[in-house]
C-alpha cells in the first residue's frame, strides 16, 4: 500500500481521455495532467498500464472506463500496485469541453479525497463534480 499523496497530484489520463483538447482545457485550469502515451506505449493491457503507473508514487489515474476496476485481474492489479484512480462515471454524451469543465468542477474534491484516503482506492467522480468511493 502506498500513502497518501506528498502534496503533489498529477492525473494520469487513460488513452480515450488524452485527446488534445482534453489535455489543453485541463491544464488551462491549471490542473497538472500527464498523457498515459507519455510514459507507457499505447495499446497495453489494464494490468500493464496499473504496473508501470506504480513507479510514479504522485501520479492517478483518471479513466472514464466505468467498468475496469470491477475486472478481476484488473482489481487484483490496482491492489498489488497501491494505485489511486479516479472514474469519470457521467460521461456519455460529453463533449471534451464538457468533461474539461467537469473536471474543474471536481478538481479540489478529488484532491482533497486523495489527500484523506491511502491507496489504493477507487473514486467515482459523478456528474455533479462530487467524489465517491466506488
Amino acid at each position: 500500500m502506498r500513502d497518501r499523496t506528498s502534496g503533489s497530484l498529477t492525473l494520469l489520463l487513460d488513452e480515450n481521455l488524452s485527446g488534445r483538447r482534453i489535455i489543453e482545457g485541463l491544464t488551462a485550469y491549471g490542473i497538472p495532467v500527464k498523457p498515459q502515451t507519455d510514459i507507457m506505449k499505447r495499446g497495453i493491457t489494464d494490468e500493464e498500464v496499473l504496473a508501470v503507473l506504480s513507479r510514479y508514487p504522485d501520479y492517478y489515474l483518471l479513466t472514464k472506463d466505468s467498468d475496469f476496476h470491477k475486472k478481476p485481474m484488473v482489481k487484483t492489479a490496482l491492489i498489488h500496485h497501491g494505485i489511486g484512480a479516479f472514474v469519470i462515471t457521467a460521461h456519455k454524451g460529453k463533449t471534451a469541453n464538457e468533461l474539461v469543465s467537469l473536471m474543474n468542477n471536481a478538481w479540489h474534491r478529488v484532491m482533497r479525497f486523495a489527500e484523506k484516503h491511502n491507496r489504493p482506492f477507487v473514486a467515482k467522480i459523478l456528474a455533479n463534480g462530487h467524489v465517491d468511493e466506488a
